[in-house]
């Protein structure tokens, strides 16, 4: 790809990038309502009182040099010291408003974004792709600070800059009208209006050139965040593993941190060094050298202006002071419109990579019927010749698998690794859609649900369960606001009662110490038991457990699997298991082997066919009996 066209990739017209930059404000605003308004109304009342202070400074020191009238002295020192007090008073009462509502803004922005991942299809959410492209999106805000604040800044920037422009056009407009002495060396052309056209282009001509080095070093700033997606996430990743307790063991005894450390200095010493000398080669320094230089240049020719007229006798040392700082202000506020007009453009495309992220859609059919709410728990799910491949596999993970559940019936799932036990459940659970077949709740396609009700009717204890560093009984009833009794009574249930009751905060009890020092770090079969509590809890008319005791002993396992069994009720309960003696209580076991269910029975009744799960079922006896 040629130069100029990898330059013009992070721009957008002018039209185009003020449409993303309009739709990027308005969704701030919807997210921190006055929030804005309080930051312009801080900035507007910081320059007035500026500009205020520089005629009252300039009056200052017109009447020290010439009359020096004691009541105008103080009448005018006591005028600056009042401006003064108001605009502090004014500008801490508008910044913690201000950061209030900033960081409300943020909280909001980032659970929208965090929403919406969790909101994505199943399929979609756990892809590398989709989740590139949400971590890369809060690189741009961090690295570059692009994307949708971006535009609040750009905002921000243009309406200061708007006031800061006319109130020193209003304190220097008499500049260029006040005449030199005639006869003055150069009178002639200091008041004429070439002195008023020469100014103007000189300072275009410097303006111009900043804002052309601006946009290259934004470019190659820009392309060398692209470029540092991946090496900013093997950071992260080290970064986890370094917090991550669960690793300390490991980390301890093969020294894994002089292999972390050596990882992130590969990625420092060549990922990094590598990418910046590629797309850099220390121009972007130098650009941004130029454009430093290039925008003190108008001050420059501003002082000299200001310099000549007064040196020739137009006016006073005070309006000097006068002249200088709102002219000043005025050509700084100009380069930086002109800069923020292209830095415009530049945002833009980072804009619309947050929308677009937004509104992804969701590819599964939504539907929109309610699953019934029956007291008798009478749910019927039929596996109609389902077939299921991975979106990035060539081989098929489930291949014409029928099966109906029986309500209130116990079935096991039993296959080597591999063999389709998890990807049944996952279809199950509607986290997928199947390539080929249907799955009926109750005669129904699941399709047509509503998702969330459907998902309603399971409770899920999955190999890699989840808890929270909170409260025992907020993490069993996933909210602040849980019913205490039923808590106690699931965790109870799940045969955790005594230890609850040693416990000094009962339910208020922290798991882990992450949040709180007097957290509790449980052991694998308690926090086992805390993930069934919440299965419990939830009180769904399917109960399903993918593997979550396979860090467990064969003897515990089963004693889980046993309680487990019990507290069921007339619930239908799935079981996944490796140790098929664990699943020995099922009214039924269904055997999968590369994603077929081969057979399907009792114990008793699969060992006398001598099928595979016999084949299974003696190679686990055997491994067990040769210990």
């Amino acid at each position: 790809m040629p130069k100029k066209q990898k330059e013009k990739k992070y721009e957008m017209s002018v039209k185009e990038s003020a449409q993303w930059t309009l739709k990027a404000i308005k969704l701030l605003h919807s997210l921190a309502p006055g929030e804005m308004e309080l930051e312009f109304a801080n900035d507007i009342s910081n320059i007035i009182f500026n500009y205020v202070n520089i005629y009252l400074m300039a009056r200052l020191i017109d009447e020290l040099a010439t009359r020096m009238r004691p009541e105008k002295l103080v009448l005018f020192a006591v005028l600056i010291i009042v401006c003064l007090i108001f605009d502090q008073v004014f500008y801490y009462i508008f910044f913690h408003i201000k950061q209030y509502k900033g960081i409300f803004r943020g909280e909001k922005k980032q659970y929208m974004l965090n929403k919406k991942l969790t909101s994505l299809d199943f399929a979609d959410a756990e892809g590398q792709e989709i989740r590139d492209r949400f971590f890369k999106i809060k690189q741009d805000q961090d690295w570059l600070n692009m994307g949708i604040d971006g535009a609040y800044n750009i905002l921000e920037s243009f309406i200061g800059g708007a006031v800061m422009i006319l109130g020193g056009v209003v304190l220097s407009v008499s500049f260029f009208f006040t005449k030199v002495p005639d006869g003055t060396k150069g009178a002639w052309f200091l008041n004429s209006p070439l002195l008023i056209l020469a100014v103007t282009a000189i300072i275009a001509i410097i303006t111009k050139l900043a804002t052309a080095s601006g946009i290259k070093a934004y470019n190659i700033e820009s392309r060398t965040n692209d470029a540092s997606s991946k090496m900013n996430r093997m950071q992260r990743h080290t970064e986890d593993i370094l917090k991550d307790e669960n690793r300390a063991l490991d980390m301890r005894i093969y020294d894994q941190r002089s292999q972390i450390i050596a990882m992130r200095r590969e990625a420092v010493d060549h990922g990094y060094a590598a990418m910046v000398k590629k797309y850099s080669r220390g121009s972007a320094g130098l650009l941004r050298a130029a454009q430093s230089f290039a925008v003190w240049l108008p001050d420059s020719v501003m002082f000299f202006a200001v310099g000549l007229k007064a040196l020739a006798g137009a006016f006073t040392i005070g309006a000097v002071t006068q002249y200088v700082q709102a002219l000043t202000r005025v050509s700084d506020c100009i380069s930086e419109a002109i800069f923020n007009l292209s830095n415009m453009r530049i945002n833009a495309p980072y804009i619309k990579k947050v929308f677009d992220f937004m509104e992804l859609p969701n590819k599964m059919y939504q539907g929109s019927l309610t699953t019934e709410k029956r007291s008798d728990r009478q749910y019927d799910v039929e596996f109609r010749d389902v077939s299921f491949r991975y979106p990035t596999a060539k081989n098929w993970a489930l291949r014409h698998v029928n099966i109906k559940f029986r309500v209130g019936t116990r079935l096991a799932v039993v296959g080597e690794n591999g063999s389709g036990k998890s990807t049944f459940i996952k279809l199950l659970c509607r986290l997928y859609d199947p390539q080929e077949g249907e799955i009926l709740l109750n005669g129904i396609d699941i399709k047509k649900y509503n998702p969330k009700d459907y998902m309603d009717v399971f409770s899920v204890v999955f190999q890699d369960y989840f808890l929270l560093s909170q409260p025992l009984g907020e993490n069993v009833g996933c909210s602040k606001d849980y019913n205490r009794e039923k808590a106690e009574k699931c965790l109870c249930e799940a045969g955790f009662g005594e230890r609850l009751k040693s416990l000094p905060d009962g339910l208020d009890t922290y798991i882990n110490k992450e949040f709180e020092p007097t957290g509790v770090q449980f052991s694998g079969g308690e926090l086992q038991k805390i993930a069934i509590a919440r299965a419990l809890y939830k009180n769904a008319p399917f109960i399903i457990l993918d593997e979550p005791t396979a860090a467990l002993d064969p003897i515990a396992e089963a004693e889980i699997y046993k309680q487990f069994d019990e507290i069921t009720g007339d619930r239908t309960a799935i079981y996944i298991s490796h140790r098929l003696s664990s699943c020995r209580f099922c009214d039924e076991i269904a055997v999968f082997d590369e994603g077929r269910i081969v057979e399907r029975g009792k114990h008793d009744e699969l060992i006398k066919a001598r099928g595979r799960y016999k084949e299974l079922w003696e190679a686990q006896a055997g491994y067990y009996g040769s210990c």
